[in-house]
């Protein structure tokens, strides 16, 4: 989810997964849950060059070095189950199967991918996640409305095993892990995670 992606390869007999951004304090601790299968963390583009291909391209002709962040990213040895993966781009581009479970972790991972915290009326903050398509939206919400119940229950009765703590806060529910930095583009449409 997120800014991964799982290009096509020439051989068409494996895939890989490609996660480039600009957080590499994220990127070191996926690597590290990649474990065998990432080859690294590495340097994509730096601020300088970020800068320079915008004001090539006309994106963005004032574009200067300091308003921009490296581009990092960690990309996967080739693996049968991330040719599964190729399987979300039905028409070419991605979309989330309908099976798929939206559960803390994962909309934790998207967030850290895709949102941003947002500032409501009277200073309160609310958490956001970016999506592409308008049409995404609404099934976004109505599965996660419908399956988030579910999930907090599940991750309570965990919590009073003592595997996970699981806390309701002004911006929804969150597991209690180290905090991650998020990184986006303010092109895209937002569902609220609450």
């Amino acid at each position: 989810m997120g800014d991964g992606s799982v290009p096509k390869t020439n051989d068409g007999a494996h895939g890989l997964f490609r996660l480039p951004m600009v957080n590499k304090q994220f990127l070191e601790w996926f690597d590290h849950e990649m474990g065998i299968l990432s080859t690294g963390v590495s340097l994509k583009k730096t601020a300088a060059e970020l800068a320079r291909n915008n004001r090539e391209s006309g994106f963005s002709p004032n574009a200067r070095a300091e308003n921009y962040h490296d581009m990092y990213t960690v990309i996967s040895r080739s693996h049968p189950f991330m040719r599964s993966l190729r399987r979300w781009y039905r028409s070419g581009e991605k979309r989330f199967p309908e099976s798929l479970s939206l559960t803390p972790r994962i909309a934790k991972m998207w967030y850290v991918c895709d949102g941003y915290l947002d500032v409501q009326e009277y200073g309160e903050p609310r958490a956001a996640i970016r999506i592409r398509h308008r049409d995404d939206r609404q099934e976004f919400l109505l599965n996660y409305s419908r399956t988030s119940a579910s999930h907090r229950r599940t991750a309570a009765k965990r919590s009073a095993s003592g595997s996970t703590r699981l806390a309701r806060s002004s911006t929804g529910w969150a597991t209690h892990r180290p905090a991650l930095s998020t990184s986006g583009y303010s092109t895209r449409e937002s569902a609220t995670i609450a």
